[in-house]
């Protein structure tokens, strides 16, 4: 077994086509096919469902593929390490919140250090914490998980949000109840910001109006932005459409808690390395919070 073969059953299992893959990687389709093959071989387990009518992997070949994004991860993270011997190389993984709010200053500080070289990855707490568990990241700053090391927190205000014309003539503010009769646009089941509002949308009770999901911060906000529907989410991300008009916080009855970002990873092997990212991360926050305390704030651990 090698990364060549991983790599070419890893991007099958995402185009599900060997022509897309072929073209992706640069091969023949044949060529494709051959180190699938191989894989099987190597593995003694078949991992394409030869006999389902359209493409599908085994329940194997779903196994294979999550761990051979692992190691693809790992070859991506060794070879940024070893691209510049004159730089230390580190990788930073972001929540949404963070990498939209006070992560453009963390990028800037680190671009501004000749001898730092920083990547930032961006994503939910869920993606975060599969590159954490494949070696990818060296730091990670999320919702959720034990916190280590920074001694600081963002803590964002979470509230409901929508077009105007989304709530027009309705009453304010508005209960659980009268929230639920809104088209909601949620985040994953999986994610932090799921919970508080899981009573809205509960599967044993009838479905009032249209529920759209979105797996980002951002495309989030653009959903509501499009009027969509109504959306529990960072106010932050939406402040400067408030300030425009153009989407409205909804008042409500019961209010949501608020989501607290922080280090929740440290690669102990390089910690002496990471302590000059997560002291340039602390200044980034303090200086972002500063300038936004009105649905944001900077807490001292």
């Amino acid at each position: 077994m090698n990364l060549k073969q991983l790599e070419a059953f890893y991007w099958l299992s995402q185009f599900g086509n060997h022509r897309q893959t072929a073209e992706f990687l640069g091969l023949t389709q044949p060529a494709v096919s051959a180190r699938i093959q191989s894989l099987e071989k190597d593995l003694g387990k078949g991992l394409i469902d030869r006999a389902a009518p359209g493409f599908a992997l085994t329940d194997q070949g779903i196994e294979v593929a999550e761990f051979a994004l692992q190691f693809l991860n790992l070859r991506e993270a060794m070879m940024g390490r070893l691209r510049d011997n004159r730089k230390t190389t580190l990788s930073v993984g972001l929540a949404g919140m963070a990498a939209l709010t006070w992560g453009p200053l963390l990028r800037c500080a680190a671009e501004a250090d000749p001898d730092l070289e920083l990547d930032i990855y961006a994503g939910s707490d869920l993606q975060l914490r599969r590159f954490v568990d494949s070696g990818t990241l060296d730091a990670a700053f999320t919702a959720t998980g034990d916190r280590v090391s920074a001694d600081f927190a963002v803590c964002y205000d979470v509230g409901w949000v929508a077009r105007p014309d989304v709530i027009d003539g309705l009453p304010l503010p508005m209960s659980p109840d009268q929230l639920r009769l809104l088209p909601l646009v949620l985040y994953p089941k999986t994610s932090p910001l799921f919970m508080p509002v899981a009573e809205y949308v509960e599967d044993m009770r009838d479905r009032p109006a249209p529920r759209h999901f979105g797996n980002s911060l951002s495309t989030i906000a653009e959903m509501v932005r499009l009027g969509y529907g109504a959306s529990a989410l960072a106010l932050t991300a939406m402040e400067r459409d408030i300030d425009a008009g153009r989407v409205v916080q909804i008042p409500a009855t019961e209010t949501l808690p608020p989501l607290h970002v922080a280090c929740t990873h440290v690669n102990r092997a390089r910690r002496k390395q990471v302590g000059k990212v997560l002291s340039l991360a602390r200044d980034a926050a303090f200086e972002w919070s500063a300038g936004h305390g009105r649905f944001a704030s900077f807490i001292e651990l």
